[in-house]
């Protein structure tokens, strides 16, 4: 494990560590920062609590540093030792702030049970109508109104819940809370606006997280659709839960959706982190797994141990900054068409959760008057995936013009290469002749030609036009016209230099081609070559394979050359074979290239065949097995020539 992954898990340790002893029952400090959220704060740390019941319990002055602590939710894992009796009494001491003195400051209690709060041993809630008698005549049945008046101050809450009652998920004890006068509901009257408001800002995630998940379902490849609906989806949570007061009615309910939400933020900054990977990189760092598995932990950490949630996300939001600056800073990202506003609007997200965290502890009571400020990260986050996702979206459709404006070409270069091939072979006395061509995928330019000669031979032209496509086509269309020019009775290399000189008179700086000319009659073939590889001639006598007539310069070349002839006499029974450069460049799912040793041993594999047509036939079976499932990246071309015997 490197250094910085040892600091990182064990500062996750220390905070887990402060997070379960600032859950002590130590009096909680109340201050007006504290209240000003919609939702505003719940006394969930440790209370002291005994078993049993007792007049005494609600006394001020009663010393409870004997009680145990435990958390007033009472789930599962915060039951008191020998467990649930059916009823038991609950204190909380207090430390008001001054800027809290008689203030009125909203009371609120959820419980599936019934239970009766005092305040400095009066009664001044109850959960159920059944309760003890008020003292307080504004008492609600689910909340009230109270004044603080000096800085001590003890809650003691007696509590009853069937010891033999059905377990709920979201534990079976009560929540008691403390917000602003407006924290109850109906106490305030909203304007219209701000109810309009509220719900424009619960259905945003929510829609984002349906439109990037219809995105990633029409292109599985971005994955940066997939993260992000779930960056979304936690923060629907989140936001729900802020308003919650406003959408769910009953306590049960608004219980669960807090357990809910303990572990959203965590989800919220893991996802954000793998949106960030799949926009700005190539390929996911090593450190993906750090914070996925990390994430994994703290989020049983968040449920087990809820007073530490808000340390816990904070932490890891801030790790998940660092790794983000980290990565920038190194360099390595990769330039897509809208990556600039995606990191510029989610800088803008991480000062908005900085200044959240602020808020939440005290530093600022609030940004401009507004407490939840993690709501503008929100937006801004949105924005930049909305730009990110139109600037890519907008090059995709250019990058598919661009590819069908190139297909269109590459089908019209097919057509005008295979047009320019001959459509019949000539037949010669003496000579069995078969040529064919294996297109690649992109179109290259390869091409053949023949002419009979008056004295019974055949002129054949084979070449390699530099390039593919379209130009590539033109190359070939213009060899073409020269072919036809030419005179078949004349020297191979004078011809051969006639064209060269022909295509450098065009003085186009990119027109190059690759060309072998040769005249083969049953006793003889001649070869000029300007840069083609050679022929190969099977020696049917010996089983031997001979090359000719390799080297010289491409034609167009700026250098004037002469091209030299080679020759060689022909038995009946020996065989030709011409081969593109294709065949020898061929590539194995091993990275291996066939070669032209390779060419030439599998040309010796196929000569003895009966037929020229037979051995093209095997030699193309052979190219593709061995390429196997690796693309052709060029042409292949083949012309065998055999001497026939007589008969």
């Amino acid at each position: 494990m490197t250094r910085a992954r040892m600091l990182f898990a064990g500062s996750i340790l220390a905070l887990l560590a402060f997070a379960a002893a600032a859950q002590e029952p130590q009096p909680a400090r109340i201050s007006a920062t504290f209240l000003a959220a919609d939702g505003g704060v719940d006394l969930d740390f440790a209370w002291r609590s005994i078993s049993g019941d007792g007049a005494q319990f609600q006394s001020p002055e009663l010393d409870d540093a004997g009680w145990i602590a435990v958390n007033p939710r009472l789930t599962s894992s915060d039951l008191p030792p020998g467990r649930w009796t059916g009823v038991g009494w609950f204190r909380r001491h207090l430390l008001i702030d001054p800027s809290l003195q008689r203030r009125p400051v909203a009371l609120r209690i959820a419980a599936p049970g019934l239970a009766t709060v005092y305040l400095d041993g009066r009664v001044v809630l109850s959960s159920s109508r059944h309760g003890a008698a008020p003292e307080i005549p504004s008492l609600r049945s689910d909340g009230c109104i109270i004044r603080f008046e000096g800085n001590r101050h003890v809650l003691a809450v007696r509590y009853e819940y069937p010891k033999n009652a059905r377990r709920l998920p979201a534990g079976i004890g009560f929540r008691l809370s403390l917000g602003s006068a407006g924290f109850l509901p109906g106490n305030v009257e909203q304007p219209g606006w701000v109810a309009v408001l509220q719900g424009a800002v619960i259905a945003l995630p929510i829609f984002l997280v349906l439109l990037h998940l219809a995105l990633f379902a029409f292109d599985r490849s971005a994955r940066e659709n997939l993260f992000y609906a779930g960056e979304m989806l936690a923060f629907a949570v989140i936001v729900v839960r802020e308003y919650r007061f406003n959408i769910v009615q009953g306590d049960i309910e608004r219980q669960l959706l807090d357990h809910v939400n303990l572990g959203a933020p965590l989800i919220a900054c893991m996802f954000g982190l793998l949106t960030y990977y799949a926009v700005r990189l190539h390929r996911f760092p090593r450190s993906w797994k750090l914070f996925v598995g990390s994430a994994a932990v703290l989020l049983i950490a968040c449920y087990v141990l809820p007073g530490a949630t808000e340390y816990i996300w904070m932490t890891y939001f801030l790790a998940v900054m660092l790794e983000v600056v980290r990565l920038e800073r190194r360099g390595a990202t990769r330039q897509r068409e809208g990556g600039r506003f995606f990191i510029a609007t989610l800088a803008v997200f991480g000062v908005a959760i900085v200044l959240q965290m602020f808020v939440n502890f005290g530093v600022f009571e609030s940004v401009a008057g507004i407490r939840q400020v993690y709501l503008f990260g929100i937006f801004a986050s949105a924005v930049g995936m909305s730009l990110y996702l139109a600037r890519t979206l907008g090059q995709s459709r250019v990058i598919e013009a661009e590819n069908a404006r190139r297909s269109a070409e590459l089908a019209q270069a097919r057509e005008l290469q295979l047009s320019m091939l001959p459509r019949e072979l000539p037949r010669i006395a003496g000579l069995d002749i078969a040529a064919t061509t294996l297109p690649a995928t992109e179109v290259g330019g390869d091409y053949f030609d023949m002419r009979k000669g008056e004295d019974g031979s055949v002129l054949v032209a084979f070449g390699d036009a530099t390039g593919h496509g379209l130009a590539a086509g033109i190359v070939v269309t213009a060899a073409k016209a020269l072919f036809a020019s030419l005179r078949a009775d004349e020297p191979v290399g004078s011809l051969l230099g006639d064209c060269d000189a022909a295509l450098r008179a065009m003085q186009i700086p990119t027109l190059r081609m690759c060309l072998a000319l040769s005249r083969i009659s049953p006793r003889e073939v001649v070869v000029a070559s300007a840069a083609m590889p050679p022929i190969l001639i099977h020696r049917v006598s010996t089983g031997a394979i001979e090359e000719l007539g390799v080297g010289g310069l491409p034609l167009g070349s700026r250098l004037t050359t002469r091209y030299a002839e080679r020759r060689a006499t022909l038995a009946p029974g020996d065989t030709l074979l011409f081969a593109s450069d294709g065949f020898a460049e061929l590539t194995n799912a091993n990275g291996l290239q066939l070669g032209y040793g390779g060419v030439a041993a599998a040309f010796a594999n196929v000569a003895s065949l009966p037929t020229s047509s037979q051995i093209v036939e095997q030699l193309l079976g052979q190219a593709t097995a061995y390429r196997g499932a690796i693309p052709q990246g060029d042409d292949i071309t083949f012309i065998v020539v055999r001497v026939m015997r007589s008969s």
